[in-house]
């Protein structure tokens, strides 16, 4: 059985340049090792889950159609889909360039823009009926299961009894999407106008751009709305989404329960890659009180906002890693125990049988994580399954195996683990200060391709020395991959942590032109009746920009 790996792509903003360069870097690894004669084919790796959030959550769209329908897209390092969207295609004059049917009070940049793309990249292949033969990436086996985080700006309601009665109800903000891709059934345009539209609302950035409205429906979306707390009011039902990074903007948890229907939790060489530009020095910003006035406070807040949703599911998949390893452990240990006849067979099957049913009330529980209830016998049978080496060492104890699965099964419920498994995380990251679009809240790669360029080649640089550290060679690992890397560009290490004070005057001219025509837009929006003076309102927004750009 092939390798299985499921990609994360984090929130990033102009940073999915360098997120395109770390991918396309992976994805010709993969295809020359899966391409090579000598690549067995228990040592080839498919990607079978992609989920993201933000910018990443775009980008999965764009990577999931590609990989199924249009392999060879992926040939060139400098024309392919992610260079072409992330590099090429978008820029700041592009989102400065505002549509005339677009509000000025709803967004700062052009979300047509983010549209337009969105439709060149994912639905220009359904322009003809039928599409055109599909093409698939030698990375893929033909299904694939994606998921974008998204925050509903509406709310889900979640309602629960409490003692002595009445109910308890909380709003959840968090929303997801997520579909199993079934290439030979998939490819129309109906099914990926669902995605486009969750890639677009996936992206769109608080106050930056527009909020996407999608119609959704426990029909249609049955993994996603399965809790029976869920107080859903009509159905179909319209939500309102922003951007998915705000409250998740790693989803490696969201890829894990997409994995398990899979894998079925005994899959021994699945594998997960993280692909984030925002790691972080472990310096802590100075941000003395004297520098706190309201401008740079909104500045500062939204940097602990962003970094606060980041890393989430990372750190958890840490923690539950060491706990699982804890378990498999004391799994060891109790096996040999009973095959030296420490404890008894007959007592061990008494206490895990008296112990389960109040981890299993009615026959059934909700693991942490779990999308759907799990029944006593389905655990049972997972568990089996789990550690069926150290079963097959307690076949000829009478009772022996089911006594340690039930143990095990007791164990696992007690310490709140569940269904979770090992989780094998790589990670591609960068700290801000290696990249050039990072400043302005990752907004500054806009501003200049020579700023894309740059971190896409970063991202390149980071992937090929990742895909040939040695470490992916040891035992249980991915590799080794049959992989040469192809040649970098050379990388202008000036632009490293390249700041907005330190832009070029043209650069910073633009900007501030696009500013000052948005900002009179919103005046005269919102105050038709008043005569608004242009350059009054020009000096203000050069006050607040040059002030909140200030190092």
């Amino acid at each position: 059985m092939a390798k299985k790996l499921a990609v994360t792509i984090a929130g990033a903003v102009s940073l999915g340049s360098y997120e395109a360069g770390v991918l396309w870097e992976v994805l010709d690894a993969i295809r020359q090792h899966n391409e090579d004669q000598k690549t067995p084919p228990e040592d080839k790796i498919i990607i079978d889950v992609i989920t993201g959030a933000s910018a990443g959550g775009m980008t999965a769209v764009i990577l999931a159609q590609k990989l199924l329908y249009g392999g060879e897209e992926f040939k060139a390092a400098y024309d392919n889909p992610l260079y072409n969207t992330w590099v090429k295609r978008i820029s700041l004059t592009g989102l400065q360039a505002t549509g005339i049917n677009e509000s000025a009070l709803q967004s700062v940049f052009s979300s047509n823009l983010i549209a337009t793309i969105s439709v060149e990249s994912v639905m220009a292949r359904y322009d003809n009926n039928p599409p055109p033969q599909a093409d698939p990436h030698p990375a893929v086996d033909g299904n694939l299961s994606i998921g974008l985080a998204l925050t509903n700006l509406n709310g889900l309601a979640y309602t629960y009894p409490v003692t002595p009665g009445g109910q308890f109800t909380y709003i959840d903000y968090g929303d997801q999407m997520t579909r199993r891709i079934i290439a030979n059934n998939c490819d129309n345009a109906i099914f990926w106008e669902q995605l486009r539209q969750a890639a677009v609302a996936c992206g769109a950035f608080p106050i930056a751009f527009r909020t996407q409205d999608i119609v959704r429906s426990k029909q249609t979306d049955p993994d996603d709305y399965i809790s029976p707390n869920l107080a859903w009011n009509g159905d179909p039902a319209t939500f309102t989404y922003s951007d998915g990074g705000i409250l998740q903007n790693q989803p490696l948890g969201m890829a894990k329960n997409l994995v398990d229907p899979i894998d079925e939790h005994v899959q021994e060489q699945r594998f997960y890659l993280f692909v984030s530009p925002h790691a972080k020095d472990p310096t802590p910003t100075v941000f003395p009180s004297s520098k706190a006035d309201y401008f740079q406070m909104a500045k500062r807040l939204i940097g602990v906002a962003a970094g606060q949703a980041g890393f989430q599911d990372w750190i958890t998949a840490r923690g539950v890693n060491e706990r699982v390893r804890r378990l498999d452990e004391r799994a060891d240990e109790l096996k040999n125990v009973m095959l030296q006849g420490g404890i008894t067979v007959d007592s061990l099957q008494s206490v895990a049988a008296q112990l389960l049913p109040l981890f299993f009330p009615h026959n059934e529980h909700f693991p942490p994580g779990a999308t759907q209830p799990e029944t006593l016998p389905e655990a049972q049978a997972r568990i089996a399954k789990q550690y069926q080496t150290e079963m097959d060492d307690l076949v000829n104890l009478p009772g022996g195996q089911n006594a340690f699965r039930d143990s095990i099964l007791t164990f696992e419920s007690a310490a709140g683990l569940g269904a979770r498994d090992l989780m094998t995380i790589y990670g591609i990251t960068a700290k801000e200060s290696e990249l050039a679009g990072a400043g302005l809240q990752s907004f500054l790669g806009f501003f200049d391709q020579k700023y894309r360029d740059h971190d896409y080649d970063v991202g390149r640089d980071h992937a090929q020395k990742i895909l040939t550290d040695p470490v992916l060679s040891t035992a249980g690992q991915l590799g080794p991959l049959r992989f040469t890397p192809g040649a970098l560009r050379p990388i202008d290490h000036s632009l490293d942590g390249q700041q907005l004070h330190n832009l070029t005057p043209d650069d910073t001219k633009e900007f501030k032109r696009g500013m000052r025509r948005r900002v009179n837009e919103m005046l005269k929006e919102s105050y038709p009746a008043m005569v608004i003076v242009d350059p009054l309102a020009d000096l203000v927004v050069d006050m607040i920009i040059t002030h909140v750009t200030k190092p």
